[in-house]
C-alpha cells in the first residue's frame, strides 16, 4: 500500500471548517497558526464570506487543513508522497517537512495578501471548461486575447483565467465546440498573468525563509514531477502563482508512484471528486473534520492487512 495525501486550494473553502476540531488534541496547531499569521484563524474560519477573499481564504484553507493533516499523523497515518492543487502545495511542503508550521503560515499569509492585491490591481475572473479536451481548449484560447489555461483539473475539467471580457468571449465557443463554459465566483484571475505583481513579494518572503529539503516527495503541480531538494520546491512554490495547475497529470503521476490510496486533507472535497474521475483505480478518501478520521484510518489499516 503506498499513500497519498493531497490538500486543497482556494476554492475550498467552508466556514466553520475548524470548529469540527475544537474539541480533538489535533486543534492545539491551530494556536501556533495564528500566532504566526497575527490573527485569529479560528474567527477568520468563521466568516461564510472569507472564501471571497484571497487575502483570508488562502490562510484559512491552510489552517483547516493543516489541523486535518496532524490528526491523521497522531492516528499514525503517514503518506508516502504529497501533493497540492496551487495553495494546497503550501501544505504539502509542511506535511514533506521542508516547511515547518510557523513558516508555511507565514508565506501563506504574505502570498494571500500579495495576490489580493493584484486581483485588486488588474481585476480578472475564471470559468471552468467542461467536456471538451486539453487540445480543444487551448484551441479556443489561442484565439481570444487575455486568456489563459489556469487548471487541467480532470478529464473534461480545463479552468481558464483571464480579463473578464475574455472569459465572458469563451462561453459562446465552448457551445460551440460541444462543450460548456461555467463562471467561477472567484476574486481574481489566478495563474494568469494578471498575477505578475505578486511574484516578487512571495519570493522575498521565501528567500529568507528555512525551507528544508522535503523527507518525502512531493510532486509540483507546475511541473507534475517530484521535488526532493529545498531549492526547486521554493522555485516551484514562487513558479506556481503564474504557472497553470497541472493536476491532472499531478494524479496521473500519483498513480504511476504506485499510489493505491489518495487522502484529500482538508475542508472542500474537490480533490477527491477530482481524483474519482482521473484515476479510478485509486482508492479516494476525505478528511475534513474528526468523524471522518477514525472512517479513513481504519480503511487505511484494512487495507494494509490485506497487503494492498
Amino acid at each position: 500500500m503506498s499513500i497519498a495525501f493531497v490538500f486543497p486550494g482556494q476554492g475550498s473553502h467552508r466556514a466553520g471548517a475548524l470548529a469540527s476540531w475544537s474539541e480533538h488534541p489535533a486543534v492545539g496547531i491551530v494556536e501556533e497558526i495564528s500566532a504566526a499569521l497575527g490573527r485569529d484563524v479560528v474567527e477568520l474560519s468563521q466568516d461564510p464570506s472569507a472564501g471571497d477573499r484571497t487575502a483570508d481564504a488562502q490562510p484559512a484553507i491552510m489552517a483547516a487543513s493543516l489541523v486535518a493533516w496532524r490528526a491523521l499523523v497522531d492516528a499514525g497515518v503517514r503518506p508516502d508522497v504529497v501533493a497540492g492543487h496551487s495553495l494546497g502545495e503550501y501544505s504539502a511542503a509542511v506535511a514533506a517537512g521542508a516547511l515547518d508550521v510557523a513558516t508555511g503560515t507565514r508565506i501563506v499569509g504574505a502570498r494571500g495578501q500579495a495576490m489580493g492585491a493584484a486581483c485588486q490591481q488588474r481585476p480578472g475572473t475564471m470559468a471552468a471548461v467542461l467536456k471538451l479536451s486539453p487540445d480543444a481548449v487551448e484551441v479556443l484560447v489561442d484565439a481570444i486575447d487575455g486568456l489563459v489555461i489556469a487548471n487541467d483539473n480532470a478529464p473534461g475539467q480545463i479552468v481558464v483565467a483571464g480579463d473578464p471580457d475574455a472569459v465572458s468571449a469563451i462561453r459562446d465557443r465552448a457551445r460551440e465546440a460541444g462543450g460548456r463554459a461555467l463562471p467561477l465566483g472567484v476574486e481574481g484571475a489566478f495563474h494568469s498573468p494578471a498575477m505578475a505583481p505578486a511574484v516578487e513579494p512571495v519570493r522575498a518572503v521565501l528567500d529568507d525563509a528555512a525551507v528544508a529539503d522535503p523527507l518525502i516527495p512531493l510532486v509540483s503541480g507546475s511541473t507534475a514531477r517530484e521535488i526532493d531538494r529545498a531549492a526547486p520546491l521554493a522555485q516551484a512554490l514562487v513558479a506556481g502563482i503564474l504557472a497553470p495547475v497541472r493536476w491532472r497529470e499531478v494524479q496521473l503521476r500519483l498513480a504511476e508512484l504506485g499510489v493505491t490510496d489518495l487522502v484529500e486533507v482538508g475542508p472542500g472535497g474537490v480533490l477527491a471528486g477530482l481524483a474519482r474521475r482521473t484515476v479510478p483505480e485509486v482508492t479516494v478518501h476525505s478528511v475534513a473534520a474528526p468523524d471522518d478520521l477514525g472512517v479513513v484510518a481504519a480503511a487505511l489499516a484494512q487495507h494494509a492487512a490485506a497487503g494492498r
